[in-house]
């Protein structure tokens, strides 16, 4: 424990933006702080303590998955009440510019903005030797282009324009604009660019540590960039009305930026073996947790988040998000236990995503998706349980009598009430189970857990999870490139680049090669977010994605199984500014909200 104040202590009095204090409204640093940083064990600290942010970002439960998850065509509430069900519905009176969730997005990245800024300036000050030689230094000065980068990107994506600044600010200030996100892309770019250069060129290659950032890293985002850029400037009034993009409308641009994600995407695809960079052989191998960090043998993980601690303290959190996908089954088994996880339920998948798995028998994303199967963890007497099948209610009575016998099965299709009733009476003496179809699914926790995140390894049930978590992987990049081909008009290619994701896909036991390949005919944007949805569902993606290709609105309305489809509006295309940031804001204008906030 003693370490881990110590790390946090040290977080603390290196953020320039200050996590322990507002932005805008931070202590005065000394020139000692600014000293230390200069050294270099400060250099390296500093760089270490931005790292730390990925933990909050991708661990905490206030952290980005409530706010990429819920409220897209992919995932509903799940439980009729918990933190992100107001994010989830479009809640009219808690989804504001109080709500935590954009409200901790602008704190993580501004918390460490600053710092960042004062690394990248003051980096060709530090003495290179023995403690840090010039290799050290150009890899920790990458890494820290490549984390303002991110930060900034994460910023723009969800509340359009931002306050953007490259130096060091070492006073207390109540005065700021909301500078055009041009700049922040023009920052973006150019900091990618010195990543790219800077960083070791893999996160396999020259012994680099699992979880920094690398040329590949940066490469992969900055094919996002500019795919994000040409959405930017591709969005005409008439097609994408009321859209805070339609100033920027310019084809020409926006086709110049398709070209740059296609070539960097590609680039990096082709470059990739030599990297030792590889799609895992088996899609359920990139979520096996043999493979996480600091293991290095995801060879598809471009960028990780770590949640363990190691020798240098670098990282140190845990996570949360092996909770957040859990059903109710503890309702039916009696108990919670480890292997199933805590019954969270926040997230519970829209129709759509279940059919959007439509290729079972030769796809296996579904299986290595979705548990299917619990076994009784104790004798139960049972009961009853009844649900509607083709408008009609039935009733089905079960039992537990043998610990480890099967006692819930999601078959994943709809089967009849005789179908159900044979199948679980088919069996010896009393050893019934329940079958949930499709059609019990409405009910608030009833739904197939999702099993990416899970954490078999913990002590207690309740316990959180140190498992690293896989913020890029391979697998997107062909998909980005597959969009902006297609964004090309140039269908064949991204019908390849898909066609290689969904060879790792197949079932190699029941289909032959080619069996999931599509055509140049088969590619539409909704084909690629619906391959999407197999390839990334609940990996932090969706939000940002709909609200780049201009489709939040149109798929949550044609999607959603719950209140969003009424709630979601206009203003909803991007995140209200905080209120916090807004009322810190008492010299100059105003720092304006975002329309409709």
């Amino acid at each position: 424990m003693k370490k881990q104040l110590y790390f946090l202590s040290i977080i603390c009095l290196l953020v320039g933006f200050s996590s322990c204090k507002d932005w805008l409204d931070e202590e005065n640093h000394s020139s000692t702080t600014q000293d230390f940083l200069k050294t270099p064990q400060g250099f390296k600290m500093g760089v270490n303590s931005a790292y730390a942010v990925l933990g909050s970002m991708y661990g905490d439960e206030g952290g980005i998955h409530g706010l990429m998850n819920p409220g897209t065509d992919e995932f509903k509430s799940g439980t009729t009440e918990n933190r992100t069900t107001a994010m989830s519905i479009y809640d009219l009176t808690r989804y504001t510019a109080n709500n935590e969730f954009p409200g901790n997005m602008w704190s993580y990245a501004y918390d460490n903005i600053n710092t960042l800024n004062y690394l990248i300036e003051h980096a060709e000050e530090i003495q290179i030797g023995n403690e840090l030689t010039l290799v050290q230094r150009t890899q920790y000065l990458g890494e820290a282009k490549f984390l303002r980068a991110f930060l900034y990107f994460n910023l723009v994506q969800q509340f359009g324009d931002v306050t953007v600044t490259t130096t060091f600010n070492d006073q207390p200030s109540r005065a700021a604009v909301r500078d055009d996100l041009l700049k922040a892309y023009d920052v973006i770019i150019s900091d990618l660019e010195g990543a790219i250069k800077d960083c070791s060129a893999s996160p396999q290659k020259n012994g680099l540590e699992s979880g920094r950032a690398s040329g590949a890293t940066a490469q992969h985002l900055l094919a996002r960039v500019y795919l994000t850029l040409g959405w930017i400037y591709d969005k005409d009034a008439a097609t994408y009305p009321n859209n805070s993009h339609n100033k920027y409308y310019d084809p020409t641009k926006a086709k110049e930026y398709y070209q740059k994600a296609y070539d960097t995407a590609a680039k990096l695809i082709t470059d990739a073996p030599s990297l030792g960079i590889y799609l895992m052989a088996k899609f359920a191998d990139v979520f096996d947790e043999a493979n996480d960090a600091p293991s290095n043998r995801n060879t598809e993980a471009l960028f990780v988040a770590r949640m363990d601690w190691d020798l240098n303290n670098t990282y140190g959190r845990t996570s949360t998000l092996n909770h957040y996908f859990v059903n109710g089954y503890d309702s039916y088994l009696g108990e919670r236990n480890i292997n199933d996880g805590r019954t969270y339920a926040w997230f519970n998948p829209n129709n759509y995503t279940y059919q959007a798995f439509n290729l079972r028998d030769k796809d296996t994303r579904y299986d290595a998706t979705f548990q299917k199967v619990w076994y009784a963890t104790k004798k139960q007497k049972g009961g009853d349980i009844s649900y509607t099948i083709n408008g009609t209610k039935e009733s089905f009575s079960w039992e537990y009598t043998v610990v480890g016998d099967t006692a819930l099965y999601f078959p994943g299709y709809k089967m009849s009430a005789e179908e159900i009733r044979k199948k679980t009476q088919s069996r010896t003496g009393l050893n019934k189970y329940i079958i949930f179809t499709p059609d019990a699914y409405e009910g608030n926790k009833i739904f197939p857990t999702m099993k990416k995140f899970l954490d078999k390894t913990r002590a207690q049930y309740n316990d959180n999870s140190d498992r690293s978590y896989v913020i890029f992987r391979l697998a997107e990049t062909y998909l980005l490139a597959a969009e902006a081909a297609y964004k090309l008009s140039d269908k064949g290619n991204a019908a390849r680049y898909i066609n290689e994701v969904r060879e790792r896909a197949r079932n190699k036991e029941t289909s032959s090669v080619g069996a999931l390949d599509v055509t140049a005919s088969d590619i539409t944007l909704d084909f690629i977010l619906e391959e999407r949805t197999r390839e990334l569902l609940g990996e932090h993606c969706r939000w940002a994605d709909l609200a780049r290709t201009g489709t939040l609105l149109k798929r949550v309305r044609l999607y959603d199984d719950g209140q969003a489809k009424t709630n979601i509006a206009d203003k909803h295309q991007l995140r209200p500014i905080p209120q916090s940031q807004i009322n810190r804001v008492t010299v100059g204008e105003p720092y304006p909200q975002n329309s409709g906030w």
